[in-house]
């Protein structure tokens, strides 16, 4: 509980919550492509504040489901 605070970004939310990550956010996204479409840069920032949020917030923290896609 103690050291560098983390934050997954996950694509696949089924097993993920199977490793009770204590912080993931979880797009509905493929495969390689967590962060959003290519040079979609106003996606990658939506997916990476969201991550960023939950180091705000002590650990565990429920997921958060994102509804971006490609």
């Amino acid at each position: 509980m103690e050291g560098i605070a983390t934050v997954v970004v996950a694509w696949n939310g089924g097993r993920i919550r199977i490793l009770s990550v204590p912080r993931v956010v979880i797009t509905q996204l493929k495969r390689g492509t967590v962060f959003g479409r290519p040079r979609d840069e106003r996606q990658h920032q939506r997916i990476l504040e969201a991550a960023l949020a939950l180091l705000e917030e002590p650990a565990p923290q429920a997921p958060v489901v994102l509804n971006e896609s490609l």
